[in-house]
């Protein structure tokens, strides 16, 4: 697997040499937007209202909405500013916890961490260290923007980081109202029945059991409607391919020989007649001239003939082509 990042996990004074590889990726059937009356593929542009007029990429800066319609707007130097050089690129280790004590609503993408470098040393010595510990770290990771907070953990003989979000984007749960419960005649029972179907549906968690019938579904009715021809063909698209073809070098000057031919006028009557060698017989004429070389002429000196003998043949090709 191809890694995203090569960087160093900061641990006290002592740095470990790491590579950062995606741990997930999103298999949801993606759609573009077709439109339903010609089949073709809508295109979305970035459009100016006021100006009417597709705005380029060099022209967009982004803002900050303060009020209805006004924003405070910020160009990509100011924001690469504001992201700050506190804090070196890399995962610093900031301080280590029991699990139980993350909130997993906190945890937002995993990646896998492995080890890079020529020695495996440090960074087994760091997960053989949490592994035993019984801790996760808690780490500011600062990955070429923003620095975010993350949880590294040791995870099947490798590390796991999980990229969290700040406290203060989880909603408090006092937020979600929930009415008092009441002591109603019968509750035990109750109690107890729900407490045998959990016993009763306990198992080991396998995520293969759970399989996303959506994507299923969508990919069984792709294949029906293209085994049925039920396709729609971007138009635009193909005619753009047909515009961007590159022209085949052989038939240009196949082209170019027609039309000399055809546009080669007749020699004048009494003129002395000069012709040139075609490129083939000029090609014959210079193997003749090398293989008539002395005997007693070097091997290096042969090549050099040989090498002088091509170029001409070249040059004799390449003057007949142009005329």
């Amino acid at each position: 697997m191809r890694a995203i990042w090569t960087g160093e996990i900061s641990f006290g004074l002592v740095a470990v040499p790491v590579k950062l590889y995606s741990a997930t990726k999103s298999l949801s059937p993606r759609f573009h937007l077709i439109h339903a009356t010609c089949g073709t593929r809508v295109q979305q542009k970035r459009w100016c209202p006021k100006e009417e007029v597709e705005v380029p990429w060099e022209e967009i800066e982004k803002g900050y909405e303060v009020s209805k319609g006004k924003y405070a707007v910020f160009s990509k130097e100011e924001l690469e500013e504001l992201e700050g050089e506190e804090a070196a690129e890399g995962v610093d280790i900031a301080e280590f916890v029991d699990p139980g004590e993350v909130d997993l609503a906190l945890i937002e993408k995993s990646y896998w961490v492995g080890p890079a470098g020529k020695t495996t040393r440090s960074y087994g010595l760091l997960r053989e260290a949490l592994e035993k510990s019984g801790k996760i770290a808690i780490a500011r990771v600062k990955i070429r923007t923003r620095t975010r907070l993350a949880l590294l953990r040791p995870r099947e003989g490798r590390f796991s980081l999980d990229m969290m979000r700040f406290g203060d984007e989880l909603v408090p749960a006092n937020d979600v109202d929930v009415p008092a419960s009441r002591t109603a005649k019968g509750r035990d029972k109750e109690l107890d029945l729900a407490l045998d179907l959990i016993d009763r549906m306990t198992g080991h968690f396998d995520p293969t059991k759970h399989p996303d019938d959506y994507r299923e579904a969508v990919l069984k009715a792709v294949e029906q409607k293209e085994a049925t021809e039920e396709l729609a063909e971007d138009v635009e698209r193909e005619e753009g391919r047909e515009r961007g073809k590159v022209i085949d070098l052989a038939d240009m000057l196949s082209a170019s020989l027609a039309g000399m031919r055809k546009s080669k006028a007749p020699a004048r009557k009494g003129a002395r007649a000069v012709t040139k060698r075609a490129p083939a017989a000029a090609a014959r004429h210079a193997r003749k001239k090398t293989a008539a070389a002395p005997r007693g002429q070097k091997k290096g000196s042969r090549r050099k003939a040989a090498r002088r003998a091509s170029r001409l043949s070249l040059r004799s090709t390449l003057g007949a082509t142009s005329g």
